[in-house]
């Protein structure tokens, strides 16, 4: 028996064949999935500026419409000076103060307003006021449904 050749001289067959890995390397990279370290670093909460505040990830979580909703994310205070951030929905608002460049987590300082304005997986408005300055947030609400927001589910 013969070997197979495609009726290609031997230099032509040798780069066909090396193209052909090559691709199939590339193409099966593109395929692999992220870690599972990478998928959890994704943030889902809205970012933004209010003065010299950064909002960064800000989130609510609640179990249902109506209900206590707890404020996650972080707050970056840009001054040197502390700040006293106000941040409000329909009929809730929440005063905290953030340290001269310094951060305010919410993850490790709770923070609830009394009802989430929207269902989970619905967005919502609040409202942050700093430095003199207000801004409007739209940000996601989120339930316990996903492992990780289950800790910040108020009671």
């Amino acid at each position: 028996m013969g070997s197979f050749s495609l009726g290609l001289p031997a230099t032509r067959r040798t780069r066909w064949t090396v193209a052909s890995v090559l691709l199939l390397v590339l193409v099966g990279a593109g395929c692999s999935s992220p870690a599972e370290e990478d998928r959890d670093a994704i943030a889902v909460g809205e970012d933004g500026k209010v003065g010299s505040v950064e909002l960064l990830s800000v989130l609510l979580v609640s179990a249902g419409e109506g209900e206590p909703a707890r404020l996650l994310g972080t707050l970056m205070n840009e001054t040197d000076q502390p700040l006293e951030i106000t941040l409000s929905d329909k009929d809730d608002n929440v005063i905290v103060t953030v340290a001269g460049n310094g951060q305010y987590p919410f993850d490790t300082n709770e923070a609830i307003f009394e009802t989430a304005g929207d269902a989970p997986g619905a967005n919502t408005t609040i409202t942050v006021e700093a430095d003199g300055e207000t801004t409007d947030l739209v940000v996601p609400v989120v339930d316990g449904t996903l492992e990780r927001y289950r800790p910040y589910l108020p009671e």
